[in-house]
């Protein structure tokens, strides 16, 4: 009796510990070089995560999209994730593209108001309409490059 449950908790650690280890090296996305799954503009893809956050993240999360939009602003306070805004029709909403630090020649040639193209992982939406400490609503991507 011993045995088996040494041997079924020894089945269950190595499995646990392949897991781990395959989740540890997984590789990384290349935005670059993949295709995006939807081509969508800043307005709509806002429209679509404030209507419905569930239905957006279950569309959107996690999937590399194309996103266009005018350049609203640029952030390079964080060095190792400059971002920048895409403005939308909603006051209080934007679409906020995270860039590696490779990007960052590239965004400092845009100028505000220029109509982009962005693709990048979609992340969801920052923002919570019961909290009031933020203010702003932004559907964020990450690892985004520009497209030109």
């Amino acid at each position: 009796m011993k045995k088996i449950a040494f041997l079924s908790i020894s089945f269950i650690l190595l499995g646990v510990l392949l897991f781990a280890y395959r989740m540890y090296n997984k590789p990384h996305i290349n935005v670059e070089r993949s295709n995006a799954t939807k081509i969508i503009s800043a307005e709509q893809l806002f429209e679509i995560f404030d209507k419905n956050e569930d239905s957006a993240m279950n569309q959107f999360s996690e999937q590399i999209i194309l996103v266009t939009g005018k350049l609203l602003a640029k952030d390079f306070s964080n060095e190792l994730e400059p971002q920048m805004i895409l403005k939308t029709d909603n006051e209080i909403g934007f679409i906020r593209c995270g860039f590696k630090p490779s990007q960052l020649q590239n965004l400092e040639q845009l100028n505000d108001l220029t109509i982009i193209k962005v693709k990048g992982i979609c992340k969801g939406i920052n923002g919570d309409d019961k909290l009031t400490l933020l203010e702003d609503k932004d559907v964020t991507l990450s690892s985004s490059i520009i497209i030109e």
